[in-house]
């Protein structure tokens, strides 16, 4: 022994102000445990359940020999033995899916009929295995079969002391909450699934512009009335009603007077357009080649190379 206690006491927390500040600890709760009644009733449910349970192993394990014993006369035994109990363990699935809409009773008929369906068919392969093995074979395969209709009688007992009949309206009202809940998460996941699908699409297409060489970059011609100032007018003569064609002046050529800091104009170039369309796609906007040409103000060919060199300088940073 190391001195430790074998059960850990409880405690309760209690909260106490010392000198004006709030203070908590913990002290040992002594207060009675008040334990539940023995319930009989739910002790036996639980024994009728185990016994089904262990009923419904020994008729899977049964039927699967019988079954397989007899398949294995026309195919290899792993193969007959592994097809042999697929009846008992359909009729078995058909059991927890009963039990799962035990609250429904119109959908649990559905798992209901397929359950005797598959019962049905598996006793009549004990039954045909039986007749098979001698002139009294027959009445073991009969008393095999009785094997599954007893694991599966035991089970309809235990789920008619569980079943609840409800009223037809509380039973509509269950099931359109069962709906509700169920679009919510046929929703959600059908969203997961588009955005999962998204991204891959974006990643497909990054992997297969990065696998493109590079396009040469292509030199803009520089227009050059976009470059001149604004307020630059050139000079034109001033001819006089009353002066000779010969004497025409000419206009004094403005003066063009720049604010101190200003940025001295530039052409534009390929760099940086294509350097406009990087930012924006690690922004996360999604461009196609008209919106490009629309952001650039160039011809869409221009525009989706571009383009293109942004989304594999944007694939480089990934």
């Amino acid at each position: 022994m190391n001195g430790k206690p074998r059960f850990r006491q409880r405690m309760r927390t209690i909260t106490e102000n010392v000198n004006g500040v709030p203070v908590e600890y913990d002290v040992p709760d002594t207060t009675p445990v008040r334990r539940l009644p023995f319930n009989l009733d739910a002790t036996l449910r639980k024994a009728l359940f185990a016994a089904a349970i262990v009923m419904t192993i020994g008729a899977i394990v049964w039927g699967t020999v019988a079954i397989g014993s007899m398949l294995s006369l026309l195919a290899p035994a792993w193969a007959a033995y592994l097809v042999a109990g697929v009846f008992d363990a359909g009729w078995a699935a058909c059991l927890i899916a009963e039990w799962l809409l035990r609250y429904d009773s119109k959908r649990a008929t559905t798992p209901r009929n397929v359950g005797v369906a598959l019962l049905v068919v598996s006793m009549a392969a004990i039954i045909v295995h039986g007749a098979l093995a001698g002139p009294w074979g027959w009445i073991i395969g009969i008393v095999g079969a009785l094997v599954s209709a007893a694991a599966k009688g035991v089970w309809a007992i235990g789920m008619h002391t569980i079943r609840i009949k409800l009223e037809p309206k509380y039973e509509a009202y269950l099931r359109t909450l069962q709906q509700d809940t169920g679009t919510q998460l046929a929703l959600a996941l059908g969203e997961r699934d588009r955005l999962l699908t998204q991204d891959r699409t974006v990643e497909l297409k990054l992997a297969l512009e990065a696998r493109r060489p590079p396009a040469p970059p292509v030199a803009e011609p520089v227009n050059q009335t976009a470059d001149r100032p604004a307020d630059h007018t050139e000079s034109t003569p001033v001819h006089a009603a009353d002066q000779p064609v010969d004497q025409i002046e000419a206009t004094p050529e403005p003066v063009l007077v720049q604010a101190t800091g200003r940025a001295v104009d530039r052409p534009v170039r390929a760099e940086d357009q294509v350097d406009e369309l990087f930012r924006r796609l690690r922004n996360g906007d999604h461009i196609t080649k008209k919106g490009a040409a629309s952001i650039l103000g160039v011809s869409e060919s221009t525009a989706y190379r571009r383009l293109k060199d942004a989304e594999s300088k944007l694939h480089q940073y990934r």
